[in-house]
């Protein structure tokens, strides 16, 4: 057997780094994100603009973010990084780098967070959901399988006569 490819699941869930930004000068940024004005910062984030248009993720759905974004940070810290610019640091905007998506039927996502955790220059995102899934008994299958099969190919015999008995 082969496996599936990913879009032949019924169910799927994609998460990570997917590393989309913010269409938005870095000042611009960062007053927005001390003012907690999430939905303005929204209306500028790539991956939301994209998941719009359908140009990306066609059918996918992301949850509500209502939690500051994601990256960059100064490692064991609260602060983005830039905040305190060093020589020769990169300048990043603070984005939602960090995503989770999913696709398919019978999905419903009870939370959508991040975690507070400071090992990284990327805070963690984390879900969790309520998902209906088919359940198979597979016994019974087997017994569905063997008697549409057996009705498909019906034994014939002969009588003594010639005369067909089904």
């Amino acid at each position: 057997d082969q496996p599936h490819a990913i879009p032949s699941h019924d169910q799927i869930f994609w998460f990570g780094d997917l590393n989309y930004r913010l269409n938005m000068l870095d000042a611009e940024v960062r007053k927005l994100v001390a003012k907690k004005q999430w939905d303005e910062l929204l209306n500028s984030d790539q991956l939301s603009k994209e998941l719009r248009r359908g140009r990306v993720f066609d059918g996918w759905k992301e949850g509500v973010i209502n939690f500051p974004p994601t990256y960059k940070y100064e490692i064991n810290s609260d602060r983005y990084v830039g905040e305190n610019p060093k020589e020769g640091e990169k300048k990043r905007s603070p984005a939602w780098c960090d995503r989770i998506l999913w696709l398919g039927k019978g999905i419903k996502q009870l939370s959508y967070k991040r975690a507070e955790i400071r090992l990284s220059d990327h805070r963690p995102v984390s879900s969790m959901f309520l998902v209906e899934v088919e359940v198979f008994d597979h016994r019974k299958l087997q017994r569905a399988l063997n008697f549409t099969s057996a009705a498909v190919h019906p034994e014939i015999f002969l009588d003594e006569e010639g005369e067909l008995e089904l």
